[in-house]
């Protein structure tokens, strides 16, 4: 079964066949997962912020999401992430395939060993070879991607400074967001191979002369998304004969 954990914009897959949502009890809270057919391969689905985008980002149960998916049975997550671009040679619309991140949350629950002393290996935080299986439906598809990509996630729910996106650039970030960590990290200790896609709805703060409206960035996630479900709809293709 194939993972999918969906961010502002994208609620719901076309096409999914034999849906049905089932509510999953997890010792940190029951998550509602949509489960089903999508282009032949098993799908647990998740929009991170609810179907009416009503869980704001350091709300979010990161760790009850996580764990149901691997109770359901997910041996891989595919996640969206929309995000603001620090890298100005990242346009309006541009989709990046993450591969490093920084994290400048605060009071989140990050672990799922808060007893016992683990420390988890974050050399490679997101899976290879998901990446290079969204690289190859990428070149299928005729989507244009960039490859590789550092992700500095913000606690939110407020936007960043522009002396904060300044910082973040100095550290190396190419993109700003609220709700990749501790996604990632939480995915790395269950040993569940993550990959996330980057979406640049806006430039982040003080990149740009003109400030973006929130109907100007929903129209941005609105023509983005043919690209992308054609991204998570190939990769759940070429992964449907794993399960």
């Amino acid at each position: 079964m194939l993972g999918l954990i969906t961010g502002s914009g994208f609620y719901d897959l076309p096409g999914l066949e034999e849906s049905r949502t089932e509510e999953v009890p997890t010792p940190y809270g029951s998550v509602h997962l949509t489960l089903g057919t999508w282009n032949g391969c098993p799908v647990a689905f998740i929009p991170r912020h609810g179907v009416s985008h009503r869980i704001p980002p350091h709300r979010i149960n990161y760790r009850a999401n996580m764990r149901a998916l691997d109770d359901a049975g997910a041996g891989a997550v595919l996640a969206t992430a929309v995000c603001g671009g620090i890298n100005p040679r990242y346009g309006v619309g541009e989709i990046v395939l993450i591969d490093q991140f920084i994290d400048m949350t605060h009071g989140r629950e990050t672990t799922f060993f808060e007893d016992e002393v683990r420390h988890t290996d974050m050399s490679e935080p997101y899976d290879g070879d998901l990446r290079r299986l969204l690289m190859e439906v990428a070149d299928s598809e005729g989507v244009e991607v960039v490859d590789g990509g550092t992700y500095v996630c913000a606690n939110g729910p407020r936007f960043e400074t522009p002396a904060e996106i300044r910082m973040y650039a100095g550290f190396g970030g190419d993109l700003v967001g609220m709700t990749g960590y501790p996604e990632v990290a939480l995915a790395r200790e269950l040993d569940m191979p993550y990959a996330a896609i980057g979406v640049v709805s806006n430039p982040a703060a003080g990149l740009s002369v003109e400030k973006l409206s929130l109907e100007d960035i929903w129209g941005v996630l609105e023509d983005v998304s043919t690209p992308l479900h054609l991204l998570l709809g190939g990769a759940a293709t070429r992964l449907a004969d794993r399960w």
